[in-house]
């Protein structure tokens, strides 16, 4: 939980919202609209991780290079469970074998 007594990522207030001609709904998110560059090696990162926890989906990126160091540049996005488009088109999904490490069928 963050100082503020939420239990999601700071910046949610913005994520996912439509504020155009005053109301206010919520849009899906789909993770493949969005990139991650690196702020240490601006490259790009990739998709190497899904988990979920309570109401959120939990994607983990990291640099697929030699100069940085995983455990300092990984980023952490976080998708509210009932807007995320992507991992809602199948409830099971795990991340990928190939980018997010999930077992063979």
């Amino acid at each position: 939980m963050s100082r503020t007594g939420r239990t999601g990522p700071s910046s949610f207030a913005s994520l996912g919202r439509d504020n155009h001609q005053g109301g206010t709904s919520m849009n899906p998110v789909n993770i493949r609209n969005i990139s991650i560059k690196c702020g240490h090696c601006g490259t790009y990162q990739t998709l190497c991780g899904f988990h979920r926890r309570e109401e959120w989906n939990v994607y983990v990126y990291e640099c697929e290079n030699d100069r940085c160091d995983p455990e300092v540049t990984r980023t952490l996005v976080e998708v509210p469970r009932e807007l995320d488009e992507f991992a809602s088109r199948d409830p099971e999904w795990r991340g990928g074998r190939r980018h997010a490490g999930a077992e063979p069928e």
